[in-house]
């Protein structure tokens, strides 16, 4: 047999192998066969998923994967949290959207199950209508943009500058009443699921020239700041 048949073999049996897929069981049971094509976006983990008549693209919430997955496919809560925010055009900003400091034994107990850490945000009543992460509109825009890039990190708490600063544990007052608070709402105080740590003060950056790319660049500085404190907790365990 001459090369090139043998090339044309080789060819044409390649063709025929099956791609190489997997099975995927998500958190509430349900699994998924002949898994390919997996990439990550910012609503969740898609992929192609059955053969034939029944092939069909799906997409799985982060918070409906196990965590071996979610490590398997590098999924970086911190970093599509930013790329999500970018991609919201509106957020209806409301109280609703988080936990109030009333509720905040409520947000440590989700804290704790979800394996995640607290960020308490400073803000006025006044920076509640709908805003735009993106946006020019000031600290309205800055809100949005805290929100929805660490909605799906961490369990957030909106704190009321008006009457609530005096409130918050005393792991969150450091952040508050630190140097890197910058004296401009919204800012956000991280602190442990059981609010006995506290782990960093994000500013609002830039202050009244504030844009979303000050914004995230200050995002991306204390996110290094946190990964390095969950890395150092991990390896004490």
């Amino acid at each position: 047999m001459n090369t090139r048949s043998i090339f044309t073999l080789a060819f044409f049996g390649c063709l025929l192998l099956p791609a190489l897929a997997e099975d995927i069981t998500t958190l509430d049971g349900q699994t998924y066969t002949d898994v390919r094509t997996v990439t990550l976006k910012p609503k969740g983990l898609f992929f192609v998923a059955g053969s034939g008549t029944s092939i069909k693209g799906v997409t799985v919430a982060f918070t409906n994967l196990p965590d071996a997955l979610k490590e398997k496919y590098h999924y970086d809560p911190y970093e599509m949290g930013l790329l999500a925010a970018r991609q919201v055009p509106l957020v209806n900003l409301t109280k609703k959207l988080a936990f109030s400091l009333d509720q905040l034994e409520a947000a440590k107990a989700k804290a704790k199950a979800e394996k995640k850490l607290l960020g308490f945000i400073m803000e006025w009543d006044s920076m509640l209508p709908p805003a735009q992460p993106m946006g020019d509109d000031g600290s309205n825009s800055g809100l949005a943009h805290f929100y929805a890039a660490f909605k799906d990190s961490m369990v957030l708490v909106f704190v009321r500058h008006e009457d609530e600063l005096g409130k918050v544990p005393d792991a969150v007052k450091q952040g508050f009443n630190g140097p890197d608070e910058g004296g401009f709402a919204p800012n956000m105080a991280v602190v442990t699921a059981d609010c006995s740590q506290f782990i960093c003060e994000i500013p609002y950056g830039g202050g009244k020239a504030s844009t979303w790319q000050t914004r995230e660049k200050v995002f991306r500085e204390k996110i290094a700041v946190i990964k390095k404190f969950t890395a150092a907790q991990a390896g004490a365990k």
